[in-house]
C-alpha cells in the first residue's frame, strides 16, 4: 500500500529538521571535503527526504560529482531488506492503538488519518503512534516522490547500483528503527496527537522549510528551528548529534580509501554539532560548491 511505501522510504524525514550553520552560510547543499591527507576530494550533499529526483535534474555539478564518485554513502543502505528489518520496530507488542488512545483521541486520529490517506486506521491498529505520524508526514508533505520521480536518497543509491558503484550505509536499518520508534508509547502518543491538533502550524512550517530547502537557504532553515517545541534537546541529540558523532568516526577512513558522494539529510550537515563543523575540526577543508 502507498502508506507503507512512505514509511519505508521516508522514515528518515526528521533529519532535515536541524540548526543551520550560520547566517553567513553559502546558499548551497553541496560541499567539497579535501585536505588532511585525502588523495582526492569527496562531496557531501544535504537531502530533503520528501523531495523527488526532479529537484536535482538541473544541478549539473551535483550530477557530475555523483558520476565521478567511486562509491555512494547514505544514512543506510536502502535495499529490499530494509522494510523487513524496520517492521518489528514499528509494531507494538501486546497493545493496540484503540487501547493506547482514549475513545476521543482515537476518533481524532482516525478521522484525520482517513482524510489524508483514505485508509481506515483499524488497518494499522498494531502500529506505533510514531509510525502513524511519519505516514501522515509523508502523505501531507509539500513535496513527495513517485515511481517516476523517486526520492533523492533512493535515486542516488539506485544510480550507484545501476552503474556498478558500491553503496555504503553509515548506520543500519535497526539503528534507525530504534532511533525513531524507540521512545515510550506515551511520548509517541503525545507527539502524534499534538501534530494533528496543530495541523495548520505544522503545514506552514513544512511549507516554509521546503521552500527554503529548494532555495538552499541555510540561514532561513536555521531560523525555523531555533525554537522547536515538538522535541526536547535530548530527543534532538538522539536524532542528530549522537548520530553525527558516530558517523564522524567512520567517514575519515572511508574517504581515505576512495572518493565518496555522501548524501544525508540536510540537518546532519549543519550547526555546531553537524558534519561540516565536525570534519573541519578534524582538519579537513570543507567548502561550499555552487550546484549549477
Amino acid at each position: 500500500m502507498k502508506a507503507f511505501r512512505y514509511l519505508f522510504v521516508l522514515f528518515l524525514s526528521f533529519s532535515v529538521s536541524a540548526y543551520a550553520q550560520n547566517k553567513k552560510a553559502a546558499n548551497t547543499l553541496l560541499w567539497e571535503i579535501s585536505g588532511n591527507g585525502l588523495k582526492s576530494p569527496s562531496y557531501m550533499f544535504g537531502t530533503y527526504h520528501f523531495a523527488g529526483k526532479s529537484f536535482i535534474d538541473s544541478m549539473t555539478v551535483v550530477n557530475e560529482k555523483l558520476k565521478n564518485a567511486n562509491a555512494i554513502v547514505g544514512e543506510l543502505v536502502m535495499d529490499s531488506t530494509m522494510a523487513t528489518k524496520l517492521v518489528p520496530f514499528m509494531l507494538m507488542k501486546n497493545n493496540f492503538l484503540d487501547k493506547l488512545l482514549t475513545p476521543t483521541e482515537y476518533k481524532l486520529v482516525e478521522e484525520y488519518f482517513k482524510k489524508v490517506s483514505g485508509y481506515d486506521l483499524k488497518m494499522f491498529n498494531s502500529m506505533k503512534p510514531m509510525a502513524i505520524q511519519i505516514t501522515i508526514m509523508g502523505l501531507t508533505a509539500p513535496s513527495t516522490f513517485s515511481k517516476e520521480n523517486p526520492a533523492i536518497d533512493e535515486y542516488f543509491q539506485t544510480y550507484a547500483s545501476a552503474n556498478g558503484k558500491p553503496v555504503y550505509g553509515l548506520e543500519t536499518a535497526e539503528d534507525q528503527g530504534e532511533i525513531l520508534f524507540g521512545s515510550t508509547l506515551e511520548r509517541q502518543k503525545e507527539l502524534l496527537l499534538k501534530s494533528i491538533k496543530e495541523e495548520a502550524k505544522n503545514k506552514k512550517t513544512a511549507d516554509d522549510l521546503y521552500q527554503n530547502y529548494i532555495l538552499q537557504d541555510l540561514a532561513k532553515m536555521e531560523s525555523l528551528f531555533k525554537v522547536d517545541d515538538n522535541t526536547t534537546q535530548a530527543e534532538m541529540d538522539k536524532l542528530l548529534k549522537n548520530r553525527n558523532d558516530k558517523w564522524m568516526e567512520k567517514l575519515p577512513a572511508m574517504m581515505q580509501k576512495e572518493n565518496l558522494f555522501i548524501a544525508v539529510g540536510a540537518g546532519h550537515l549543519l550547526g555546531k554539532d553537524g558534519l561540516i563543523k565536525g570534519l573541519q575540526a578534524k582538519g579537513y577543508s570543507v567548502k561550499p560548491v555552487a550546484t549549477n
